[in-house]
């Protein structure tokens, strides 16, 4: 008897279309989040993937289905080796640095960095934190065994990361961003999603590391006050497709766990070469 596969996440996607309308509808009077006045109300809407999937987790395996769900949040148990950790600690993080480090070669204008408190810092960790759990468990924990099922973990990934990119567009939008900003951050978006697969099928699928490299994409605007002025998303693009092309050439497509070296080590050992 074989077992059933995982169905496509349409019901996924159709319930995140429909459970993110209201808060888009909102967003569209131009309110601002009063802790984070950098952000639309929209963006409260970073629960809606979490609720898609768990009322799907709820109708396919009950209570207990849904309890198994929502730990996974806190599945760093399953990580195996503190380099992925960091990696997704710091990843974004030198990202950021070295498009800073473009734009400041490059002669653009840049103001002064205005730093908030280390107390606001904390805090704007925690709310990016809380965020991230709400996007990972419904984008990780659920949408991607049903298409890594049919597709490879490579193409996965690009497919997720449309999704995600295409979801952000309103938000982006409401928040007065131009349109060549929304375009090229979405392909950043798309990328920085292929990278949150490479990290997640490389630590036992923890949803957690993809939790911890969400929280550290967001960061910088919980650490600079005027982070938008130090953000050219073109070239951030640029910086992160050159990481997923290099994730590309090491790590093979199918899985993006498996490194192309150790294939063919393994392929002449097994031949006796």
């Amino acid at each position: 008897m074989t077992t059933p596969r995982p169905a496509l996440p349409w019901a996924f996607f159709l319930l995140l279309l429909l459970l993110s309308v209201p808060f888009w509808w909102f967003g569209a009077y131009g309110g601002r989040l009063p802790f984070a006045n950098f952000l639309p109300v929209s963006a409260l809407m970073t629960v809606v993937p979490m609720i898609a999937a768990l009322v799907l987790v709820h109708r396919e395996s009950g209570a207990t289905g849904s309890a198994a769900f929502l730990r996974q949040a806190l599945d760093f148990g399953t990580i195996k080796g503190v380099g992925w950790i960091l990696a997704a600690l710091l990843l974004m993080p030198a990202v950021f640095v070295l498009q800073y480090g473009v734009l400041r070669v490059s002669g653009a204008a840049l103001a002064d960095p205005q730093f908030f408190p280390i107390a606001e810092i904390l805090a704007f960790f925690l709310m990016f934190f809380v965020g991230a759990i709400g996007e990972e468990l419904g984008w990780q924990g659920y949408a991607f065994a049903r298409l890594r099922d049919r597709w490879s973990a490579l193409a996965t990934g690009l497919i997720l990361g449309v999704v995600w990119a295409l979801w952000h567009v309103i938000p982006f939008a409401e928040m007065g961003r131009s349109g060549d900003w929304i375009v090229w951050h979405c392909l950043s978006t798309v990328a920085m999603r292929v990278i949150i697969v490479w990290l997640f099928v490389n630590t036992g699928q923890s949803v957690f590391v993809a939790v911890l490299f969400h929280t550290m994409s967001n960061m910088p605007y919980g650490v600079l006050s005027n982070y938008g002025s130090y953000y050219d998303p073109l070239v951030a693009f640029l910086i992160l497709v050159t990481v997923v092309g290099m994730i590309a050439v090491l790590w093979e497509s199918r899985s993006l766990s498996r490194l192309r070296w150790r294939r063919h080590t393994d392929e002449g050992e097994g031949t006796g070469q």
